[in-house]
């Protein structure tokens, strides 16, 4: 008998508690109690990040490193944190605009396809500091946004409302967006060659 693959289910538990955290967070702007439906929010939040930090060292640890675990990680990270993004902009208080959800959208769907142009060419996509840094700063900034919704639906006197016309979250996730950017143009630069030979193969065959 297979002993349970701890990784994998902790790599699966970002999937399922996405929609959970969006639920929460989404419904807190028309709860009686928003705060309440924030913090839980924040821990489903929490344990997203969690499960992100321990699944790795899990599989290494007890010797359960998959190539199926390689290819479902950053799929969960994808789809955990974009739904977090997507709560974001559909929430009553519209936190990000469109093009800031679509930016973040993009650049995990380029690194998808650059990620198969590479194994097209048995090469492996490598992780980059860049990638590293892009989702510690994505992770610091959706905390960011979501205690401050916390402190907006507490009437904390220091948090405003709006600044310069938009949820101060939006000017938190600014940051994010930027170092998403250039994570984007690290990959491909990083990988300029393989995106050149798969173009040219393509569009002169």
């Amino acid at each position: 008998m297979r002993p349970f693959n701890l990784a994998i289910a902790l790599t699966l538990s970002r999937i399922l508690i996405a929609p959970v955290f969006a639920f929460f967070f989404v419904r807190s702007f028309h709860a009686a109690s928003p705060a309440l439906w924030l913090w839980i929010a924040i821990g489903m939040a929490a344990l997203i990040e969690l499960s992100d930090a321990l699944d790795g060292f899990v599989a290494r640890s007890r010797n359960q490193v998959s190539d199926f675990g390689k290819l479902l990680d950053p799929m969960a990270d994808s789809l955990s944190r974009q739904t977090i993004f997507l709560s974001f902009m559909v929430c009553a208080d519209h936190i990000i605009p469109l093009w800031m959800f679509l930016l973040f959208l993009y650049r995990d769907a380029v690194l998808s396809i650059l990620r198969t142009m590479c194994a097209y060419h048995g090469t492996v996509l490598a992780a980059r500091r860049a990638g590293k840094l892009k989702a510690v700063v994505q992770a610091v900034g959706a905390f960011a946004v979501l205690f401050l919704c916390l402190g907006i639906s507490c009437k904390v006197p220091w948090i405003p409302r709006s600044v310069w016309g938009r949820h101060p979250g939006f000017w938190v996730m600014l940051v994010p967006a930027a170092v998403t950017v250039l994570s984007v143009y690290d990959y491909i630069a990083s990988n300029w060659r393989v995106v050149k030979v798969m173009a040219v193969s393509q569009f002169f065959k």
